[in-house]
């Protein structure tokens, strides 16, 4: 109870790093590929898994957007929170393709609840003086929790799941989903910030016109979802493609591969906990910077031949995969009106979705024929749009008149 107590005084951004540690203590995540492979499932139909989630966020994306701006962020979180919940329990007894594509369906609502509400919780949470500064620490807290929780999970899934084995792999699944509960369960402590909601009750429809008004009228906020769609780094992936590529390379157990993505989560989590101050501290080339590093990355990971090397640049590309979005949110979130922000996220994400749902179709079909060849597409898809978007020039343009 009193841990309770002390929860409830913490702020959103706090809260909200907690429920994302405990939400993301996936400890199958690491043999998650190699799970479904046991099922009889294609790399392609593995990653088709992601897109199927990501393609349902698509269409669920504004929607849910709309009812977060309607009934609160924070019941959205608790909606997302509880449908990621079920998923797992679900998990536990999918044994096909059609189940897992059941599942995915489900995981997709929930993420799209999540998807912009959060980030509008913690911003209007935020005291309106230096707001900016303020959201880009609470969002690397909020992406520190996250892989902090990439960190501790694989190397407890690696003694969990010690055999690539039935038993071991709905073990694993099922610890995981007693840890989604204990994020629902946080989740309730969260507050609604009384200064969101101070305008006149408006319809689903005038919430989403106004969104997408935003969107169309401001050169800014499309120069930033440029950016954030276009130069994605694919983690997910990553996360499924980096498993059979390592046993391509003879390893054949749990462990190892659980203790590469647990250093890759440490790492991330040391980067996106101090990101702010490195892009301060590279100036001008901070967010270009930032972007680019995970796509010479992946060039690195598929020209590989000795397995020494396997280690360490797994590590880096995946740490530095999703770098850049604490300061892509900041930037975006400062240039949306407080009204409608979960819904003009939404907007946004939406767009992110449908295009890491494609290409992740894409990779997949390149990567059955071979996974190198997967890894240096998006490697040269992440180089060539961080230099064509002008990156660099991103801070002077957000400083000057649209």
């Amino acid at each position: 109870m009193n841990l309770f107590k002390r929860l409830s005084n913490l702020g959103n951004g706090e809260k909200l790093a907690i429920v994302t540690f405990f939400q993301n203590l996936y400890l199958y995540n690491h043999v998650g590929a190699l799970y479904q492979q046991s099922r009889g499932l294609s790399l392609l139909q593995i990653n088709s898994i992601w897109s199927i989630i990501v393609g349902t966020i698509f269409l669920a994306e504004v929607p849910t957007g709309v009812i977060a701006d309607k009934i609160g962020r924070k019941k959205s979180v608790v909606i997302a929170l509880f449908l990621q919940f079920l998923g797992e329990f679900f998990y536990l007894f999918a044994n096909n393709y059609f189940s897992f594509v059941l599942i995915a369906i489900l995981a997709g609502i929930g993420y799209s609840f999540l998807s912009g509400a959060n980030e509008a919780l913690v911003y209007d949470s935020l005291p309106k003086d230096d707001r900016e500064k303020r959201m880009k620490k609470a969002m690397g807290l909020i992406g520190a929790s996250y892989q902090l929780a990439f960190f501790i999970a694989p190397l407890i899934g690696g003694i969990v799941i010690s055999q690539l084995v039935l038993n071991k792999f709905l073990l694993g699944i099922g610890l995981t989903a007693s840890s989604v509960f204990i994020a629902f369960l946080i989740s309730l402590t969260l507050k609604e910030p009384e200064s969101g909601y101070k305008h006149q009750e408006e319809s689903p429809l005038t919430i989403l016109k106004n969104g997408i008004n935003q969107v169309v009228k401001s050169r800014k906020i499309q120069l930033i979802a440029a950016i954030a769609i276009l130069t994605t780094a694919f983690p997910n992936t990553l996360l499924n493609l980096y498993q059979p590529y390592f046993v391509k390379f003879g390893i054949n157990t749990s462990l190892p591969i659980g203790i590469a993505l647990s250093l890759g989560g440490l790492t991330a989590f040391l980067i996106q906990k101090n990101i702010y101050a490195i892009e301060e501290k590279l100036g001008r080339y901070g967010l270009f910077t930032i972007t680019v590093i995970p796509g010479i990355f992946y060039l690195f990971f598929a020209t590989i031949t000795n397995i020494l090397y396997l280690f360490p640049i797994f590590i880096f590309t995946y740490a530095f995969a999703e770098a850049k979005n604490p300061l892509i949110s900041s930037y975006q979130n400062e240039q949306i009106d407080s009204k409608n922000r979960a819904t003009t996220i939404s907007l946004i994400n939406m767009l992110i979705q449908f295009y890491v749902a494609i290409m992740g179709l894409v990779f997949g079909l390149i990567a059955d024929n071979s996974i190198p060849a997967a890894f240096t597409t998006i490697g040269i898809i992440v180089i060539l749009a961080t230099l064509l978007l002008r990156v660099d020039k991103i801070t002077v343009h957000l400083k000057n008149n649209s």
